[in-house]
């Protein structure tokens, strides 16, 4: 039995789960942010204090190693920002998708905004309308596959909306997406990832390809969410609305920065990172 004074939450009548952790007892009384202090206070003065908010402890999984030379390897895009062409035509929902769709990229030097439109709720969706290439960077793809810096960009690029999926609907999504891409000719996978629920589904989907023995880079504002899933190749982009986009700056150094992020997660893919 645990003296009240253990934990802040905690009383003698808590309970533990089958695995040993206690269910926190959350006096509702009190406010949160006075809840929220009194945990801060505690955690600053050396106390002991327990969260509100019980952590699974992530799995450790096998990385995977890119099977051929980075300048021969096909490299596929995977976002979880919701980027469909215009008139959403799978009717991705703006929110906790739970599918995917398939699009269609092959000749293409970039994507025009007259094209595509996002379906997203999670983050402000106009700085990808205004240049999808934002989110999904196929002008810096092209760029490093017409120097020679990566074998080629795949023709298709694949997208859900991840904003309030749970994990498990995640990792339910993430084999399904995880499956199609194994059946391809792909050798890697580059995620790029919008606010923080959207970047957890990215990271649970990357982590079933990763179970599929396919290396995957995750391009994310919020890499710490990406890195408590378990994702190790992780790449900070930009912010939650642009990944990939840095829209301060003129159209052609925007470019050059996009070209530069991505010649960077390119590189990862050949790094081992501890397991």
């Amino acid at each position: 039995m645990l003296n009240k004074t253990d934990y802040i939450y905690s009383n003698p009548e808590s309970k533990r789960q089958g695995s040993g952790n206690l269910i926190p007892f959350i006096n509702y009384q009190k406010p949160a942010p006075a809840r929220c202090l009194d945990m801060l206070l505690a955690k600053y003065n050396g106390e002991h204090y327990q969260s509100e908010v019980l952590m699974e402890a992530m799995d450790t999984v096998c990385i995977p190693h890119l099977k051929r030379p980075l300048k021969e390897a096909v490299i596929l895009v995977i976002t979880d920002g919701g980027l469909v062409p215009k008139g959403n035509p799978d009717r991705i929902p703006s929110t906790n998708a739970g599918c995917f769709g398939v699009y269609d990229i092959k000749g293409k030097a970039r994507l025009e905004r007259e094209e595509y439109e996002v379906c997203h709720q999670g983050y402000d969706n106009s700085y990808v309308e205004e240049d999808p290439n934002r989110l999904v960077p196929v002008d810096a793809l092209r760029n490093l596959e017409e120097n020679g810096k990566i074998g080629r960009l795949y023709d298709c690029f694949i997208s859900t909306t991840g904003v309030m999926t749970s994990a498990e609907k995640s990792i339910r999504l993430g084999r399904r997406i995880a499956s199609y891409v194994a059946a391809k000719q792909a050798d890697a996978v580059i995620i790029t990832s919008a606010c923080g629920t959207s970047t957890r589904c990215g990271s649970y989907i990357g982590k079933e390809l990763e179970l599929k023995g396919i290396p995957v880079v995750q391009v994310t504002n919020l890499t710490q969410i990406a890195e408590d899933t378990g994702i190790r190749r992780v790449i900070k982009g930009y912010n939650v609305c642009y990944p990939f986009g840095k829209p301060s700056l003129a159209e052609e150094r925007e470019v050059l920065y996009r070209i530069q992020l991505a010649e960077n997660a390119v590189r990862l893919l050949q790094k081992s990172p501890k397991e």
